[in-house]
C-alpha cells in the first residue's frame, strides 16, 4: 500500500489559493465532435524532418523562424520573438514588468483566461475594466485607472469573438504611452487581418503584439507562439526568456507553415472557416433555444440560451463537446469552435430539439 504524499508549506504562500486556468484538455469531456478549445479542423499532413542535429541546442532554428515571421508580418526579424506559445509571451510580460507585491495589470474581462493567472503566480495586482455591454472597451473606465504597468487587450476578443474597434485600440495605446505597457493580444488576428495593430509598432515603443501559429495555422500541437515589439521590449525579453525556448522539430514545423505555400493554405482556410462560421451562427440563432449570437471575428461563436443547462445537456447527450464560460456574465452562454461543415450542422440538430423554455 503506498504512502500518502507527505504535505509541506514550502511553496509560496500567495500560490495556496491560485486556481490554475482550466484549458479544455484540463477539463476534458466525452465525445466525438470536439468543439471546445478553438483549434483547426484541417488535419496536417506529414512532413520530412531533419534530423541531423538533433544531438545539438537549437541554437540556429529560432533565428531563420524569426526571420520567416518577420517576412510573413512586415517586420524587421529583429522586433520578432518565437516563444512556447503566445502564453509565454504572456508570462515573460508580466514577470519582466511587474514586481511582485508591488505592481499590477489591466485587463477588460471577460477576456483569456491567462492573463490574470499568469499576474497571480507573480503576485502582481488585477484590475478588471470589463466591456461595455456590447462588448467594447469602456474607455472612460479605463483612462480612470492610474498605477498599471501593463495592459492587455485581446484582440479579436476571446471569448466573446469580437473585434475591438481601431478608434478604442489607439485610444488606449496613445492614453498610456510613458505609463505601461500595452499588449495587444492577436491570437485570432488572420480572420480578420486588416484590423491588426501591427502598423502602429513603429510608432509606439510602449506597444506590444503577440501573435501564434495554432489557430489559423492549424498548428495547436505544436504550440508556437510569437512576441512582437521594438527594440527596447525585446531587450528586456531577451534578459529572461529561456536558453532554448523553441525546440528543434517545432522550429522546422513552423518554418513549413511560414512558406509561401504554407501561407497560401492558412488562408485559404481561413476563408472556409469564416464562411461555416457565418452559415452556422445565421442558423443557430434561428433556434428558439438562443436568445443571441455574438457577433464574431474569429474560428468561434459564442451564443447565449434561454435554458442553458438544458442546451448542454443535450449536446452532451450526442456526443458534442463545446465549451461552457466560468465568467459571471457569460453564465448563459456556450463557445463553439467552428469545425467542419458536418460537425457544425450536428450542433443544430442537437440543439434543435431543445424546447424553447
Amino acid at each position: 500500500m503506498s504512502k500518502p504524499t507527505p504535505k509541506h508549506d514550502l511553496a509560496c504562500p500567495h500560490l495556496a489559493e491560485l486556481t490554475p486556468y482550466q484549458s479544455a484538455r484540463r477539463i476534458g469531456g466525452s465525445g466525438d465532435v470536439w468543439l471546445n478549445a478553438n483549434e483547426s479542423p484541417f488535419p496536417r499532413q506529414p512532413i520530412a524532418m531533419d534530423v541531423s542535429e538533433y544531438h545539438r541546442y537549437p541554437d540556429r532554428g529560432p533565428d531563420q523562424v524569426h526571420a520567416a515571421y518577420a517576412r510573413y508580418a512586415g517586420l524587421d526579424p529583429a522586433q520578432v520573438l518565437a516563444l512556447r506559445g503566445a502564453d509565454e509571451a504572456i508570462d515573460l510580460l508580466v514577470r519582466g514588468y511587474c514586481r511582485a507585491g508591488r505592481d499590477r495589470i489591466l485587463l477588460c474581462g471577460p477576456t483569456y483566461g491567462m492573463y490574470e493567472i499568469c499576474a497571480q503566480v507573480q503576485e502582481a495586482g488585477v484590475v478588471d475594466v470589463p466591456l461595455a455591454a456590447d462588448d467594447a472597451l469602456d474607455l472612460d473606465a479605463i483612462r480612470a485607472v492610474e498605477d498599471v504597468r501593463v495592459v492587455f487587450l485581446c484582440h479579436p476578443n476571446n471569448p466573446t469573438g469580437n473585434a475591438l474597434a481601431a478608434e478604442d485600440l489607439e485610444a488606449v495605446i496613445a492614453h498610456f504611452a510613458g505609463r505601461a505597457l500595452v499588449v495587444v493580444d492577436e491570437a485570432y488576428i488572420e480572420f480578420c487581418p486588416g484590423r491588426s495593430v501591427l502598423p502602429l509598432l513603429a510608432e509606439h515603443d510602449h506597444l506590444v503584439v503577440v501573435r501564434t501559429l495554432s489557430k489559423a495555422f492549424g498548428l495547436a500541437g505544436v504550440h508556437v507562439g510569437f512576441l512582437l515589439a521594438g527594440a527596447a521590449v525585446m531587450d528586456t525579453m531577451r534578459k529572461i526568456v529561456a536558453p532554448y525556448p523553441l525546440a528543434d522539430p517545432c522550429a522546422q514545423i513552423a518554418l513549413h507553415a511560414l512558406s509561401d505555400e504554407g501561407i497560401a493554405r492558412m488562408r485559404r482556410e481561413v476563408d472556409t472557416l469564416a464562411a461555416e462560421r457565418d452559415r452556422f451562427a445565421a442558423a443557430l440563432a434561428a433556434l428558439p433555444c438562443v436568445t443571441a449570437v455574438r457577433p464574431s471575428a474569429t474560428n468561434f461563436v459564442t451564443a447565449t440560451f434561454r435554458d442553458v443547462d438544458r442546451a448542454w445537456a443535450a449536446l452532451i447527450a450526442d456526443g458534442i463537446v463545446a465549451r461552457r464560460l466560468p465568467h459571471p456574465r457569460l453564465a448563459d452562454a456556450i463557445r463553439f469552435t467552428i469545425g467542419s461543415a458536418a460537425d457544425m450542422q450536428r450542433v443544430l440538430t442537437a440543439l434543435a430539439a431543445v424546447p424553447e423554455g
